[in-house]
């Protein structure tokens, strides 16, 4: 609990730092979006706020006065756990599936398909044409399966998988340009080269630090594990370096 407390927190800073940017016409230099972590359980655009909960999915328009105001719910299939959003679309990460929803009009999200697979705990990321989703049994589901799958979404309607790889236990995850940062909690941090993302390279791992999630912001990590939130500079991937560290008492 106190980790997703902290995250929350960091989340809230990253996205608020993201938005002091905004152009004039309101929109953000990252594609109309605030930078959020994978397992988090709402996701910002320049103008509304996307929240799930088991079973459903609530909209808030961003007020002027800085209120938030519910607009719409979508109910959905009981299991989904975590949201991210890439410019107009919304990937829900549930216990089976990654479901796509269309937000081109915000106020009504649109589903469009859904990516089964194995019944695990499963954050999602999205690049391009790609998504990238960890798959974790291992203390969340009576099984043994711990992975990470992307998938090919140039057609949103027919996500299709391309290649798995296989990890220790992955927990959240970020993606950068051909890095992918993935969070194995107590086993620590594993980077991966994903430029080929039909040949996944093993970079480095960093097992020295607990990691549950974490967020590139131009160079800098802000990461989440069992002893706080830490801020990690990326710009060497082979030599990841720690530069600060909000603690929390045990």
């Amino acid at each position: 609990m106190k980790t997703r407390i902290l995250f929350i927190v960091a989340m809230a800073v990253v996205c608020l730092a993201a938005f002091s940017c905004q152009d004039s016409d309101g929109t953000t230099t990252d594609g109309l979006t605030g930078k959020g972590g994978s397992l988090a359980r709402f996701a910002v655009t320049a103008t509304h706020l996307y929240a799930v909960e088991d079973d459903a999915l609530k909209v808030y328009q961003l007020m002027g006065n800085g209120a938030l105001e519910k607009i719409n719910e979508v109910q959905l299939s009981p299991g989904v756990e975590t949201i991210f959003v890439r410019e107009h679309w919304l990937y829900l990460g549930t216990v089976d599936a990654m479901i796509t929803y269309d937000i081109a009009t915000p106020a009504s999200p649109l589903f469009v398909s859904s990516y089964s697979h194995f019944v695990s705990c499963d954050p999602v990321v999205v690049q391009d044409t790609l998504a990238f989703v960890t798959l974790r049994t291992y203390s969340c589901r009576p099984a043994s399966v711990n992975h990470l799958e992307i998938i090919n979404i140039k057609d949103p309607q027919q996500p299709i998988m391309l290649t798995s790889y296989s990890l220790n236990s992955p927990y959240g995850l970020a993606v950068d340009g051909d890095l992918l940062f993935v969070c194995e909690g107590e086993s620590g941090l594993t980077v991966l080269n994903v430029k080929d993302p039909m040949n996944v390279k093993l970079v480095k791992r960093y097992a020295e630090d607990n990691a549950y999630d974490v967020i590139p912001n131009d160079g800098t990590l802000i990461l989440t594990g069992k002893d706080g939130v830490a801020q990690y500079d990326y710009t060497d991937p082979d030599a990841i370096k720690k530069l600060s560290l909000i603690p929390v008492a045990p």
